[in-house]
């Protein structure tokens, strides 16, 4: 993973247990890529999956919203008929 040249990091300081940070290193060494590489892009994928969450529980209940609030489904009686 390429970081950008306009990204600003932070430096954190985190505690793993001893088998993940066993299987940390040797992920490392198979990959060719540092832990800080490896636990960027796990993050990353943990946030894109937590967004998609979201917007699933927002459609969701958009959905809920939709089939039980009248007013907004007060005119798809005219959806089967012809206006001409």
């Amino acid at each position: 993973m390429q970081a950008a040249a306009n990204l600003t990091y932070n430096r954190i300081t985190f505690s793993l247990p001893h088998t993940m940070n066993t299987a940390l290193d040797q992920l490392k060494r198979e990959e060719g890529r540092s832990k800080s590489e490896i636990i960027n892009a796990a993050i990353a994928d943990y946030l894109a999956q937590q967004e998609k969450f979201k917007l699933q529980r927002a459609v969701e209940q958009m959905a809920h919203e939709y089939e039980t609030n009248e007013e907004l489904t007060a005119f798809t009686v005219l959806d089967g008929e012809d206006f001409l």
